[in-house]
């Protein structure tokens, strides 16, 4: 019975400092994370996802140079939507700021990573 409630004590001071390091890691990473970078990242992944690449019978150089004005520019165009419904959606909603999502996500993810 007591080598029970030893196990039981160690369980909890197990379970405590789990949450301890939990709550450590999720407040550190929620103060250093730089949301700006972290959202430039994930645009630009998308935007290499969606924007179609090079096409056949780009043979000629000004065919390729023409082909890349327009990728650049509908890069360009698709990234200025993307920020334009970003500010929209902080303006609808400033209690849950967009840059905020991503701190607390990064903070989530890191916490379960320590725990």
């Amino acid at each position: 019975n007591n080598n029970n409630k030893k196990r039981t004590s160690k369980q909890r001071s197990a379970t405590m400092d789990s949450w301890i390091v939990g709550q450590i890691s999720f407040w550190y990473t929620v103060r250093e994370v730089n949301p700006a970078e972290i959202v430039d990242q994930i645009i630009n992944f998308w935007l290499d996802m969606v924007t179609p690449g090079r096409g056949a019978g780009e043979s000629q150089w000004w065919q390729r140079a023409v082909r890349t004005l327009e990728q650049t520019s509908e890069r360009a165009s698709r990234e200025m939507d993307i920020r334009r419904d970003l500010r929209i959606w902080d303006q609808d909603h400033p209690e849950i700021h967009h840059e905020l999502i991503v701190r607390y996500v990064c903070g989530a993810a890191i916490s379960v990573v320590a725990t």
